[in-house]
């Protein structure tokens, strides 16, 4: 296999002009964790790397009621973030979890997204959180929801021409609660067997105003367990519509079984994993509206 050619652009617009002309020969690169081994592997074979280290795409900012993350913002960074830590919990737990300390310190939060790996750590908080995203293109921008941007394992809705830029989060409404939960064979530096983030509103008379079951490594694709979050919404919390919900979760996935674990423990372990999530998040919105 040949080397591929380098270029570290300098702007936006230079990039985008590459990804124009080149299409899906060129790959842009920030941290390049996984696409090293992914070309080692002869997974990818592009003919040219497009370095955006450069590029102003590593800023936090908060804007309109929401924070918008830079597709390059790494996961060090979203550590040490004070605003993003008391705002957005269950993402800046999945950060922790991902990996040690020298990836987080190159690993980018647009990259895991752009991998579309269905055990993607990042992902399942950040559509909890009803993250948007923002797709450049010479032609300009289109912004979409993260949830439907994958469509299969390594498979995104993203043209060829197209480059992530930007992550946006809307700022969780008041009585909000979320958690993330990963299992692995280890707490970090593994592939999650299962991993999932819980997001829950209270209304003002206690009741689950919205609901967000997000599920990896359970499906083709990260995975919104509707049907489960229908049976929350609208209702006060209590054990029993916990452990339902849980179980509903597991009907809804559709695993694999492969080398970390088989079909079966996955549908197992969401149900229980699931069923710790809820009750973590409903411990810290203080177990308003329980039923005793």
């Amino acid at each position: 296999m040949n080397s591929p050619q380098y270029i570290a652009v300098e702007s936006l617009g230079e990039a985008l002009k590459i990804k124009q002309e080149q299409g899906a020969h060129a790959r842009v690169i920030a941290g390049a964790t996984d696409l090293i081994l992914r070309m080692r592997d002869r997974v990818f074979s592009p003919k040219l790397l497009v370095d955006l280290r450069q590029v102003s795409l590593d800023t936090i900012s908060c804007h309109a009621g929401e924070m918008r993350l830079g597709a390059y913002v790494t996961l060090s960074q979203i550590l040490a973030d004070d605003e993003i830590t008391v705002l957005f919990p269950a993402l800046v737990e999945a950060c922790r979890q991902f990996a040690g300390p020298p990836i987080r310190n190159l690993a980018t939060l647009g990259g895991n997204i752009v991998n579309a790996s269905p055990a993607a750590d990042l992902v399942p908080p950040l559509m909890a959180y009803d993250a948007n995203i923002v797709l450049a293109s010479s032609a300009g921008e289109r912004v979409l929801a993260l949830a439907e941007f994958f469509t299969g394992p390594g498979q995104t809705v993203m043209q060829a021409d197209e480059i992530l830029t930007q992550i946006r989060l809307p700022l969780m409404p008041p009585d909000s609660a979320s958690w993330f939960i990963k299992l692995g064979q280890r707490r970090s530096m593994a592939i999650s067997i299962i991993n999932l983030s819980i997001r829950l509103t209270l209304g003002a008379k206690g009741a689950v105003s919205d609901a967000r079951i997000v599920l990896g490594a359970a499906a083709p694709t990260p995975l919104r367990a509707v049907a489960a979050e229908a049976l929350l919404i609208g209702k006060e919390l209590s054990d029993q519509q916990v452990d339902q919900a849980a179980v509903e979760a597991s009907r809804e996935t559709s695993p694999i079984t492969d080398v970390r674990a088989s079909r079966n423990y996955r549908e197992r372990m969401t149900q229980v994993l699931v069923r710790r999530a809820l009750l973590a998040s409903w411990d810290d919105l203080g177990r308003s509206g329980r039923n005793e």
